[in-house]
């Protein structure tokens, strides 16, 4: 269903349109009717000023002035009745907007989050939404009702007198004409301002998010020129749209100019020489009147619905860009039994830089795998693919006998347990951070978790204990809680694998040795693989596996390895052993 979603404003507000037709058509029902009543009032004021002038009996003068107010009354209803069905439509547009564009930017691959700002994302969520229901707005109340008016006032001043509806006709196909060309030219300014807004918006959050970097490095004024040159570029995109936008209104107004010399006149002309009654004269200038005021700012609606069009336009095909990392058409639930893997021979670049060129690797079940090597060796990057967050060019990724890209994502990361060392917490209360991976369970088994992970001392502790905010990205946490309620979350996953990034590395030498407890705990049973450098980490595994380069050079119990006395482990090791690790 995602995948069907247009990238056109109009389209997409349509597609957001489509479960709720019964609002639509009740909505343009009620604008058709009240917007025929309100076209018909000219012919109401026609009547009655010739039932005046002419001297004819008092009661057809009142028949006609009754049935002015009347009739605008009717019509004021009508248009609350387009309010009340309309209100429907709209806000259930931006409901069904809102859900499909979230759901298929979920669905995104991690490296596309990697390259975007989240602020400036939400930002092109919102313009996409909201601009496609403005569009639809301004068609239903503004757009539509002129074209109907159109018509009907093309049909009245045609049975006053034919030249009247010849003027009406003709001007109107120019005038609709020249807009239409005119917006179109006006969208490519409206895209281009959009694009500087979103920008501009993205680099404000960023800079924002990392204010603390800025006052610490003493460079408030360099950051505020970088941001600066984006706000240049927003104003000059906004001028060059709104100068545009200027032109537009003026040429609109000579147009109207135009029609009111002409219908005036002829009116005039006609009258002079007893072809029309007083009564038209009065009807065709109130028609002027309504027609130069609705398309001159139909010119102003234009303008607007041309950013509304632009920003929407702008936002819809970033979102909807095509999905890198997808279910394959045939993909089943993963049924995993044991946990073992095996990556054979394969091929992976990132970014045109080769990173995996034939590796293979196969991890018994149960076995704990210590994955080491340089900054840049490929240790993160084989996680990565294993948790498919990239798709590998050649060979295949295995568990249990079944290639992972014939599984769905879902399934197979929910047998993964992961615990990564920047752990990012919602902002939400400790008991949903440690819940969202067992989604089910009950309070007490989220506070065994706690327990089990040596957090939840530390978490009475806190003013609202498990009900207590973490802030945004877990600010209110130091490096070492978050960790925790990181591992704590793994324990009531409960998966069978278990993978553990540098798991321990933001803990100091006391909340390290308490959690090393947990950490055995957790990896009993499970294959594991540890991805660290820290001796406390390194002397649980049954194996080591040192990358290097994207290869394997060193494979082994780390008993094995350390007899190595040139071995690049040995070398790690005894780094450590002296208090620090170098990357040579």
């Amino acid at each position: 269903m995602s995948d069907k979603i247009p990238k056109n404003p109009f389209k997409f507000g349509l597609y957001a349109s489509k479960p709720y037709k019964g609002w639509v058509f009740a909505a343009l029902f009620f604008v058709f009717i009240a917007t025929a009543i309100d076209r018909y009032l000219v012919v109401v004021l026609k009547n009655l000023t010739d039932a005046i002038s002419q001297n004819t009996d008092f009661n057809n003068i009142w028949f006609w002035a009754i049935a002015y107010p009347v009739l605008h009354f009717i019509g004021r209803n009508l248009w609350r009745g387009s309010g009340f069905t309309g209100m429907r439509w709209f806000m259930w547009l931006r409901s069904t907007g809102y859900q499909s564009l979230y759901e298929y930017l979920t669905l995104h691959s991690k490296d596309y989050f990697n390259s975007k700002f989240a602020g400036a994302l939400t930002n092109k969520v919102t313009n996409a939404v909201e601009g496609s229901e403005r569009l639809y707005e301004k068609t239903l109340w503004q757009f539509y009702p002129i074209l109907l008016g159109l018509i009907i006032y093309i049909v009245i001043s045609s049975i006053a007198d034919f030249r009247f509806g010849l003027i009406v006709f003709f001007w109107s196909v120019i005038f609709l004409g020249v807009n239409a060309y005119l917006s179109r030219k006006l969208q490519r300014y409206s895209f281009r301002f959009a694009k500087s807004l979103s920008s501009l918006k993205g680099k404000i959050v960023d800079s924002l998010s990392n204010i603390s970097l800025v006052h610490e490095n003493a460079y408030v004024s360099g950051e505020r020129a970088y941001i600066k040159k984006y706000i240049d570029e927003q104003t000059e995109a906004g001028l060059s749209h709104w100068f545009f936008s200027e032109w537009i209104l003026v040429i609109n107004g000579a147009m109207i100019f135009l029609f009111m010399c002409f219908m005036t006149w002829t009116s005039i002309y006609l009258f002079q020489n007893q072809i029309i009654t007083l009564g038209v004269i009065i009807m065709v200038l109130a028609i002027v009147l309504d027609l130069s005021q609705a398309f001159f700012f139909i010119g102003q609606e234009m303008k607007e619905g041309a950013r509304n069009f632009g920003e929407a336009r702008e936002g819809l095909e970033e979102i909807l860009s095509k999905h890198i990392i997808v279910d394959s058409p045939a993909a089943i639930d993963f049924m995993i039994s044991k946990g073992e893997i095996s990556v054979e021979s394969i091929d992976f670049n990132y970014e045109n830089t080769k990173v995996f060129r034939n590796f293979s690797l196969k991890i018994s079940a149960g076995q704990k795998v210590g994955l080491v090597g340089k900054s840049g060796a490929g240790k993160t990057t084989f996680v990565a693919l294993l948790l498919r967050h990239f798709d590998i060019s050649a060979g295949e990724i295995k568990i249990d006998g079944q290639n992972i890209s014939g599984v769905t994502l879902e399934s197979l990361r929910r047998a993964i347990a992961f615990v990564p060392q920047d752990t990012s917490l919602f902002h939400r209360s400790i008991k949903e951070n440690i819940g969202y991976s067992n989604p089910g369970a009950s309070d007490a088994k989220i506070f065994a978790a706690a327990k089990q992970a040596q957090a939840h001392e530390f978490i009475k502790a806190l003013p609202q204990g498990y009900e207590t905010l973490v802030g945004e990205r877990g600010v209110k946490l130091s490096g070492g809680q978050r960790q925790r309620v990181a591992i704590a979350r793994a324990f009531l996953k409960n998966a069978p694998i278990l993978i553990l990034d540098e798991a321990t590395s933001s803990l100091d030498s006391e909340s390290e040795y308490a959690i090393q407890v947990s950490l055995d705990k957790l990896m009993r049973g499970r294959t594991v693989i540890a991805i660290a450098h820290r001796l406390s980490t390194l002397k649980k595994m049954d194996r080591i596996v040192f990358i290097e380069d994207g290869k394997i050079i060193e494979d082994g119990t780390p008993e094995e390895l350390l007899k190595r006395p040139q071995g690049s482990f040995k070398k790690m090791w005894d780094h450590q052993v002296k208090g620090f690790i170098v990357d040579e």
